[in-house]
C-alpha cells in the first residue's frame, strides 16, 4: 500500500483566494484512478496544522467540522473520504509539522502496519519536506503561492512521479 499525502493550505488550496490551486482537481482525479501491479489504488490523505492544542474534546470536533466544511467548499472532500481515517489536523495529535508525531498520526490511521518509505508527502514548506525525508518518507517539494522555488511548479506534475511512486516504488523527490 502506498500513502499520497498532501498538505492542504498553498499546496492545493491558495490560502489567500480560498479555492483550488490550478490543477489541484485534475491532479486529485489522476492519482486516485491509479493503481499499482498488484491494482491497488494509493490512499490520499491530508495532514494539515489546523486547530489549537492543548484542545479539549469539543474543540478538536469543532476544529474537524470546520476542516471538513472547507474540503466540502473546495469540492475535494470525496477525495479524503473517510476523514476520520484520511484527515490529521494538528488539534488532534498535539503537534505541527513536520514533528514526527504529526506523521506517524496520519500513517497509523490508514495501517498501523505502513512504513515512512510507502509514504509520499506533498507540500510548498521546503522545511517540511527536509523534515519528512530525513524521517524516510518520499516528499515533492511544491512551488505554491508566495514560493520562490519547488521541485515542481504545477500540482500536474506530481501525475508521472506518483505514477513512480506507485508503480516500482522509485524515488519520488522530484529530481
Amino acid at each position: 500500500m502506498k500513502l499520497i499525502l498532501f498538505d492542504l493550505g498553498n499546496t492545493l488550496e491558495d490560502q489567500n483566494q480560498n479555492e483550488l490551486l490550478p490543477g489541484a482537481l485534475e491532479t486529485l482525479r489522476a492519482l486516485e484512478a491509479m493503481a499499482d501491479f498488484e491494482g491497488q489504488s494509493p490512499v490520499l490523505a491530508l495532514v494539515s496544522d489546523f486547530g489549537e492544542f492543548p484542545a479539549t474534546p469539543e474543540q478538536v470536533r469543532a476544529s474537524e467540522q470546520e476542516y471538513e466544511a472547507i474540503l466540502e467548499d473546495l469540492g475535494i472532500k470525496q477525495f479524503f473520504t473517510p476523514t476520520r481515517e484520511r484527515v490529521t489536523l494538528s488539534a488532534q495529535v498535539g503537534a505541527f509539522k513536520p514533528d514526527k508525531k504529526i506523521f506517524e498520526a496520519a500513517v497509523a490511521k490508514i495501517d498501523i502496519a505502513l512504513t515512512f518509505q510507502n509514504v509520499l508527502f506533498i507540500t510548498e514548506r521546503k522545511s517540511h519536506v527536509t523534515a519528512a525525508r530525513a524521517l524516510g518518507m518520499q516528499a515533492v517539494h511544491f512551488k505554491g503561492p508566495g514560493e520562490v522555488t519547488g521541485d515542481i511548479e504545477q500540482l500536474v506534475e506530481l501525475i508521472p512521479i506518483v505514477e513512480g511512486f506507485v508503480g516500482s516504488g522509485d524515488t519520488a523527490d522530484g529530481n
